[in-house]
């Protein structure tokens, strides 16, 4: 039987970093072969960038009440885009990604009467104060259960996530983040993790108070007095950026950490390949594709045991899942410094991790989730 052929209009506020190429890219680039065709607005540095049957525009989203200008010319150009499809005899869905995108993909839908999946990339239900202060916390969360009862269909990447709105009566489906096949390539390694008298540590995301790094310096602080010749690395650019450069330079880390900005995939892997280990310090999240990447990339991990990374990796033996705080990061690292898993541990975590979260399987998954959404709005309207 021959699958319908769909045009997904997707939305996304969350800022991406001013790259050319990225997960989501070469992601929804094979999804929209899989569908169809999607049409991308996203925020970040301006751009255009026509791939065949992926189309992305993106562009600047400021913070504050400021993001509404970005979410209304979201919507026109969302409900253009759809209208344009509709009118090409092709079945529509808007997808909406992080709570601008929440809010612009129901507008669309609601104009261009289509039905919408929310992708819930975030455990926002199980935020703590410090990661957004308990105002912003509390908007947010009202936001995610307000937009959630609006939504056709909702896409969460944890577990703790389904178990957090079906506590509020709202079903969800549980597809997680993927892999891209890059990752089925092993890296070449000079040498195996902690195998050399220098520790060289690396973690990877926006520079954000929701992940932490104001905590893993701290941490770093008390490492460097046992483990002196510790670096860690910092891949990745945001607003806590200057705040930071002026915490590490106060706590005297100016010798041990190094801040890369925003990397591309390909330097993403070249990164990995020298870590020893691989930090996650996030005071939440939902499932980091970051963790998936390092068990794939053969990397031991430090995390903090938050959103889905303890139903996720709680049995990997090359994962050590530690309390959000600094003195537990700095223990918990202190330890896999001195204990670093096997060859075997470590190939073990990464057969898993490819077979558990690879690209086509997962994509597989969520191409179900769109048809399903379809028949799911044909029933409601009968």
């Amino acid at each position: 039987m021959v699958q319908p052929r769909i045009t997904v209009v997707t939305i996304s506020g969350h800022r991406q970093a001013a790259v050319e190429d990225s997960a989501d890219f070469r992601s929804w680039n094979a999804l929209a072969d899989r569908l169809g065709h999607a049409w991308c607005v996203w925020a970040g540095p301006r751009l255009e960038s026509d791939r065949g049957s992926m189309y992305v525009v993106r562009r600047p989203r400021h913070t504050g009440p400021r993001s509404l200008l970005w979410a209304a010319g979201s919507v026109r150009l969302g409900v253009r885009l759809a209208r344009a499809a509709v009118r090409r005899g092709e079945t529509v869905v808007i997808n909406g990604a992080e709570p601008w995108g929440w809010l612009s993909a129901w507008i669309v839908s609601l104009i261009v009467r289509r039905p919408w999946l929310m992708d819930i990339h975030a455990d926002y239900l199980a935020l703590p104060a410090a990661s957004l202060g308990r105002w912003r916390r509390a908007v947010l969360e009202r936001a995610v259960v307000a937009f959630a009862r609006r939504a056709t269909a909702r896409r969460v990447v944890a577990q703790s996530m389904v178990d957090a709105l079906a506590r509020r009566g709202i079903p969800s489906d549980l597809v997680p983040p993927r892999l891209l096949p890059v990752w089925e390539e092993p890296l070449e390694r000079i040498r195996p993790p902690l195998a050399g008298p220098t520790a060289s540590l690396l973690t990877v995301g926006r520079l954000v108070a929701s992940k932490g790094y104001d905590m893993l310096l701290t941490a770093m602080t008390t490492l460097v007095e046992s483990a002196p010749t510790t670096r860690l690395r910092i891949v990745g650019d945001g607003p806590e950026k200057a705040k930071l450069l002026r915490q590490a330079d106060r706590l005297g880390l100016s010798e041990h950490v190094e801040f890369l900005g925003a990397r591309s995939l390909d330097e993403v892997r070249k990164e990995l390949a020298c870590a020893d280990l691989f930090v996650i310090s996030s005071r939440d999240e939902g499932l980091p594709r970051t963790l998936l990447e390092a068990a794939a990339a053969g990397v031991p991990v430090v995390a903090t045991s938050v959103g889905g990374i303890p139903a996720a990796a709680s049995s990997w033996p090359s994962v050590s899942l530690v309390p959000a705080d600094a003195v537990s990061l700095a223990t918990g690292l202190r330890e896999a410094l001195a204990s670093s898993p096997g060859p075997g541990q470590l190939a073990a975590v990464r057969r898993t991790a490819l077979a558990t979260y690879g690209f086509s399987t997962n994509l597989d998954e969520l191409g179900g989730l769109y048809r399903r959404l379809l028949v799911t709005d044909a029933a409601g309207r009968r």
